[in-house]
């Protein structure tokens, strides 16, 4: 997994070697010794940078939401039919990721620490995946690609309602594939019912 840069090299650099100890060791297993050491560097010099794992893990967490904004963002500036555009900019939410995660050996852990230590890093992703999604969907509206699907929806409530399905759809899925299709359909539905 790619992970996104802070504007900082040795902040990116502690993040990097941070991320490949919680996902090989898992986060509780993981000493700020082992982040230094894996960053070449000490751990004086560590916590200059960060105080705690747990702020490590955060800056983390606000690093991929940044780059998430920014590929959501771009996913509506492509070519693309406005369906897979829009799906897109949900995959980069939702399924991106999550799955990039899921897939390591301490995924799990790792996931589940989002909202014990990043619960209010998480409230702001979906914030402002909901602030992204409404303009993307308001530019499309301006364009004439796509109508709101009842006059008194508004591109803001658009966007609450699919973050809303999105993570539902997140929590009760089996699977990723299974969360993939599931928002596609979401996707397709609200297409439809903008062209009718």
């Amino acid at each position: 997994m790619m992970i996104p840069s802070t504007g900082d090299p040795r902040r990116d650099l502690i993040l990097e070697a941070a991320f490949e100890r919680f996902v090989t060791y898992g986060f509780k297993r993981t000493s700020m010794e082992d982040i230094a050491n894996a960053a070449g560097t000490s751990r004086p010099a560590l916590y200059q940078h960060y105080k705690n794992k747990a702020d490590i893990f955060r800056a983390f967490v606000q690093a991929l939401k940044l780059q998430m904004i920014s590929n959501l963002q771009e996913a509506f500036l492509s070519d693309l039919p406005l369906e897979d555009r829009l799906y897109a900019a949900l995959e980069c939410g939702f399924v991106q990721v999550h799955r990039d995660i899921a897939q390591t050996p301490h995924g799990e852990e790792l996931i589940g620490l989002n909202k014990e230590i990043a619960g209010d890093l998480f409230d702001e992703w979906m914030s402002d995946m909901e602030n992204a999604l409404s303009e993307g969907l308001q530019s499309s509206v301006e364009r004439g690609e796509f109508r709101l699907p009842d006059p008194s929806m508004t591109c803001a409530r658009l966007a609450r309602v699919l973050v809303n399905a999105a993570e539902g759809t997140k929590m009760r899925a089996g699977s990723i594939d299974q969360i993939e299709a599931e928002l596609r359909a979401i996707v397709k539905l609200i297409v439809i019912a903008g062209n009718k």
